[in-house]
């Protein structure tokens, strides 16, 4: 688990950087966007992670 929470601080702190960085140079702005982007990118990276854990306890417990 200590390798899913620092995914959630990478998240936690692209979120705050995307904050500021909207906040300074408007939503639309290139950093803005970008900053969302590497966002989605590690939303999409924990989902799947999160995914791939459920699975692999379903398949375990199917033995049960």
């Amino acid at each position: 688990m200590p390798c899913r929470k620092v995914t959630i601080k990478k998240v936690e702190e692209k979120r705050q950087e995307m904050i500021k960085l909207g906040a300074i140079y408007g939503l639309t702005s290139l950093l803005t966007v970008q900053a969302s982007q590497e966002l989605d990118t590690l939303l999409n990276a924990l989902a799947s992670k999160r995914d791939s854990e459920y699975f692999s306890l379903q398949k375990a417990y199917r033995y049960f």
